[in-house]
């Protein structure tokens, strides 16, 4: 996979995202196993991203804490109940990592391993968060607004691999999120104008930010760490999402 590869596909998750959004009463269970699709996703691309010494734990790591997390947010009884839930399997994947490192026969780069399984188990966790965002805004006002900020994340992907200089990509794909998030958020009847495309241009900051610096990377070209490549962006602005969601509705 090259790497003018990998933005389509990070694109068509965040498209993926948006269809998910879009399915009424089912929405947050399809919108789980997206999650716990691109959580395997990082796990596998993210051992080879950061060329970790012990890629098959690390992967086992780093999914099984993005499975348990886009589970609980979906099946937890109490939404008050969630982010402590989501805590608690953040605090799971760091235990899970030192035990990992602990069980390893090969001593070397213990550093490296550790923080890169570490990083990784975080990362999936925030990806969870557009779970509990679509979860939370099913049935509400808000419910435009996983909708259009997955559309609004879809176009900035897709421009920041336009061939243009960095300096360039971002500033633009922020422009189309913010065009995208401002024209869709207020048609549904989710949010003004204004905060609307303020979600847009948080969205594209942030993906934009996360895909140029892991894209940056020599080894980001290669076929399976463009996985993560591809999927870290998409996830990480989720706890945006759900912000948004909780303040605009």
């Amino acid at each position: 996979m090259t790497a003018p590869e990998r933005a389509p596909l990070g694109a068509a998750l965040a498209l993926l995202l948006t269809v998910t959004s879009l399915a009424g009463s089912l929405s947050p269970e399809l919108t789980a196993v997206v999650i716990a699709a691109m959580s395997i996703m990082v796990a596998v691309g993210w051992t080879e991203l950061l060329e970790l010494p012990d890629p098959l734990g690390s992967r086992i790591v780093i999914g099984a804490i993005g499975i348990i997390g886009a589970g609980l947010t979906l099946l937890s009884a109490r939404e008050d109940a969630v982010l402590r839930d989501v805590a608690v399997v953040a605090a799971l994947g760091m235990l899970a990592a030192f035990v990992q490192q602990m069980l390893r026969r090969d001593r070397r780069s213990l550093t490296l391993s550790l923080t890169g399984t570490v990083s990784g188990s975080l990362l999936v966790v925030l990806t969870c968060c557009w779970t509990l965002a679509v979860r939370e805004a099913e049935g509400t006002a808000a419910a435009g607004i996983p909708v259009a900020a997955a559309s609004g994340l879809a176009l900035a992907l897709l421009v920041e691999e336009t061939p243009l200089r960095g300096r360039f990509r971002l500033p633009l794909s922020m422009l189309a999120a913010a065009a995208v998030t401002g024209l869709v958020t207020p048609a549904l009847g989710s949010a003004p104008l204004l905060p609307a495309i303020a979600l847009g241009l948080l969205l594209a900051l942030g993906a934009g930010g996360v895909h140029q610096l892991l894209a940056s990377t020599l080894v980001a070209r290669e076929p399976t760490a463009s996985f993560a490549v591809a999927a870290a962006p998409v996830g990480t602005v989720g706890v945006v999402v759900l912000m948004a969601v909780r303040l605009l509705s």
